[in-house]
């Protein structure tokens, strides 16, 4: 199963694999200083290492608390990551959905996304 591992303000995706008896950890790729992971390379992470389970709700989750030294969000933040994360799962719901649809939920998923990063919620 693939983890984070914090470098500064860098998130990098690892997983540990199993090689000959021994475990060792395997470079997936760098998320950068982000506060979600965009389809796109979700998508491109999971066609690189088919083998490897990603658990990419787990991921996000890590990705919004930030990194062990960053001020903890507050809690309407963490209430913004839930619904952005239902949003974004709505929009993919399959032939029950527009395409029009889809992209409105994932524009207001981005919105929600931005004011988790700005972490100031407005009142």
């Amino acid at each position: 199963m693939a983890w984070i591992r914090w470098r500064g303000n860098t998130a990098q995706l690892l997983a540990t694999v199993w090689d000959h008896g021994k475990s060792r950890h395997q470079y997936l790729g760098s998320l950068g200083a982000v506060y979600t992971v965009p389809e796109v390379v979700q998508t491109a992470i999971t066609a690189r290492f088919p083998g490897i389970p990603v658990d990419w709700e787990a991921v996000n989750r890590a990705l919004v608390a930030g990194p062990p030294h960053a001020t903890p969000l507050p809690a309407p933040a963490w209430d913004w990551a839930a619904v952005e994360w239902q949003l974004r799962e709505w929009a993919q719901a399959g032939p029950t959905i527009y395409p029009s649809e889809a992209a409105a939920l994932r524009r207001a998923a981005h919105v929600l996304c931005e004011w988790r990063a700005r972490e100031q919620p407005p009142s």
